[in-house]
């Protein structure tokens, strides 16, 4: 397979990946206190799953310009997002939540300063992903200071809008064939 089939398949990822997981987010809210339904919750593991295609991509595009710093960024992210799928990220109790926004918001960080620096992406593309590694970076001090979950929960959901702005925005790049990149052979 191509390079740019790769990365076009990281594109309809991202994509796939944004609908999923706010039509889990809408059911998850829609269950009020009684906690969520099991079709949100695969509906959000499907996603969380689905954007390691974009993350996989996400590495085919910045590879040649920065080949650690993307291996650094996409491993930890998708390190955190594996992780997150077997803890719940609403107990703030568990220390491992701490640890995991921390990787989480590192790795938005790392990908969007690759994304924002490299002339195959939008420096809005860049700036989406700074913004939600920064913005689940903000989480850390109300989580470790024993916040509550439903300030932490309203925190996530600020941390959403910028992460579905990067992955519809990162899809749409990635479905018009803007990202050239030379195939190995």
């Amino acid at each position: 397979m191509n390079n740019q089939s790769i990365i076009r398949y990281g594109g309809i990822a991202a994509i796939v990946g944004a609908v999923l997981y706010v039509v889990s987010l809408v059911l998850w809210m829609g269950a009020g206190t009684s906690g969520p339904s099991p079709l949100a919750q695969a509906l959000y593991v499907a996603s969380q799953l689905i954007f390691f295609v974009t993350l996989y991509a996400l590495y085919i595009v910045h590879r040649d310009e920065s080949p650690v710093l993307v291996v650094v960024g996409a491993l930890v992210l998708a390190l955190s997002i594996l992780a997150s799928l077997f803890i719940d990220p609403t107990d703030t109790s568990n220390p491992i939540v701490t640890f995991l926004t921390i990787a989480y918001g590192m790795g938005g960080l790392i990908l969007g300063w690759l994304a924002y620096r490299s002339p195959k992406m939008s420096k809005g593309i860049g700036a989406a992903a700074l913004l939600t590694g920064a913005a689940s970076l903000v989480m850390v001090p109300f989580i470790v200071g024993g916040a509550s979950a439903e300030l932490v929960g309203m925190l996530n959901l600020v941390v959403t809008v910028p992460y579905l702005v990067w992955l519809v925005w990162l899809g749409v790049h990635f479905l018009r064939g803007k990202t050239a990149v030379a195939q190995i052979a």
